[in-house]
């Protein structure tokens, strides 16, 4: 993107999508990993739209100590508004790169894991991610073995964010993530 007017206008789509406070740093991070603008550029808008009111200091830095912002009403409208100018393949592709830039703690995400043993004496594995209360990811697996089980929720409790990105990547169809990494 290079109108600074489109740039505002998907910032503002991003921070609402992501809906926590979030750094100037880290959206302009965002955007220019994706090519979207440069992160200067980003700045800029970035500035601008706190000018205008459009974003907001939240009133809570983040764990660095930087300012975090939320979007305003008027930001929600003009998101909500001139969001759909925006492609839908860029849109998505960006809030994937949010999500993976910015960690799970960060973004509220909790955890929850648990097995439970079947009549048929195999196991059924049942895993969640929700992100401040709203369930992002849920997967049901029934494995033979309670080692199986076991080994799952090991893995699954200590690289929830990987397990995110690999079923996000797969099921989207944008990359063939077991044997890209």
């Amino acid at each position: 993107m290079t109108d600074k007017s489109e740039i505002k206008v998907f910032i503002l789509h991003l921070m609402d999508r992501i809906g926590y406070a979030v750094n100037c740093n880290d959206i302009c991070s965002i955007l220019s990993q994706e090519n979207i603008a440069g992160y200067f550029e980003c700045g800029d808008c970035f500035t601008e739209l706190i000018e205008a009111g459009h974003v907001y200091d939240s009133g809570e830095p983040d764990e660095k100590g930087e300012i975090t912002y939320l979007v305003s009403s008027s930001g929600k409208t003009i998101a909500t508004v001139l969001g759909d100018q925006i492609s839908s393949s860029i849109k998505e592709a960006s809030y994937r790169s949010a999500i993976r830039y910015l960690s799970f703690e960060k973004r509220g995400a909790t955890v929850n894991c648990h097995k439970t043993r079947l009549e048929s004496g195999k196991y059924s594995v049942h895993c969640e991610i929700l992100e401040k209360g709203r369930r992002v990811l849920e997967i049901n697996i029934d494995v033979d073995t309670e080692k199986e089980a076991d080994t799952m929720l090991l893995n699954f409790r200590r690289r929830p964010e990987v397990v995110y990105q690999g079923t996000m990547a797969l099921v989207s169809g944008e990359r063939n993530y077991i044997f890209e990494k």
